[in-house]
């Protein structure tokens, strides 16, 4: 797994490691057992407002996309983000302007996305202390919104939520490649 702006790179390392391994009069046979897997992070940075909620899902969703997900992975991370960047705008800057930080790392069968804000009021959020969802009752009230932090651990296989007092809050989700049924 390389992400197309890296296979260039990539290209011109295996053609250096063909041509030192000739000149170093290594058999041809054994280049075909040397393997490279790479290991990719890409940041980017949005203004914390709902306007940007769609571009956001859009992009994570493209990234993820170089990790082998199925489209319905795609779909579930693109919503696990859309969930989690609405809690820091809503939430942690509560209205107020800042930014959203998205960091991506990229695997061969896994992603892991840091999702960083400075909101003031993020650094009061302890979601190990949220009483669970009751589902039957949730749709009996017809209630709207409470679900986001349950849908993200549903749908991500690890989530960490980690404050740094006086400074920014980072939620880390973790999605595998899981193997087809």
């Amino acid at each position: 797994m390389t992400m197309m702006l890296l296979q260039k790179e990539l290209d011109q390392l295996f053609e250096f490691i063909r041509e030192e391994a000739k000149t170093l009069g290594l058999s041809s046979n054994t280049l075909h057992a040397i393997e490279a897997e790479t290991v990719t992070n890409v940041r980017f940075s949005f203004p914390s407002s709902t306007s940007q909620l769609e571009l956001i899902r859009r992009v994570v969703q493209k990234i993820a996309s170089y990790v082998p997900f199925t489209e319905e992975a795609l779909e579930d991370i693109g919503l696990a983000m859309d969930e989690a960047c609405t809690n820091v705008i809503t939430h942690s800057y509560d209205g107020q302007q800042g930014s959203i930080k998205v960091e991506f790392t990229l695997e061969p069968k896994q992603l892991t996305i840091l999702l960083i804000d400075e909101g003031e009021k993020g650094q009061s959020f302890h979601p190990e202390v949220l009483p669970s969802v009751e589902k039957e009752k949730y749709l009996q009230q017809l209630s709207r919104g409470g679900l986001g932090v349950y849908l993200i651990k549903k749908i991500m296989d690890e989530v960490e939520y980690t404050v740094t007092p006086g400074s920014s809050n980072c939620l880390k989700l973790v999605k595998y490649v899981h193997p087809s049924a």
